[in-house]
């Protein structure tokens, strides 16, 4: 993948990461879940902060999984917790 390549990521319904290689940074502008069970999280491995609520379903709360920035590193990455939602990840690769 080369600077200003699109991003996307459809994530199974098993606990999943979206962490890119060393050094590759990615944009993400929009993610959206299947169901309202499980969280998605910016993650560093030992700390997380919410994107989108377990609680929140991204087909409905649109308004909570779009328009945004979103910066993932190998440091800090996205994560989808849980067992039961699919989640829905694009953006743009700005870094290599």
């Amino acid at each position: 993948m080369a600077i200003g390549d699109a991003v996307a990521s459809i994530v199974g319904t098993a606990q999943t990461d979206r962490q890119p290689s060393s050094g590759v940074e990615e944009q993400l502008s929009c993610v959206t879940k299947s169901g309202s069970t499980d969280a998605v999280r910016a993650h560093t491995g030992a700390n997380a902060v919410a994107v989108l609520l377990a609680a929140a379903n991204g087909y409905n709360d649109v308004s909570l999984s779009r328009n945004i920035a979103w910066m993932i590193t190998n440091a800090c990455f996205a994560r989808k917790e849980g067992t039961t939602d699919q989640a829905f990840l694009t953006g743009v690769q700005t870094n290599v």
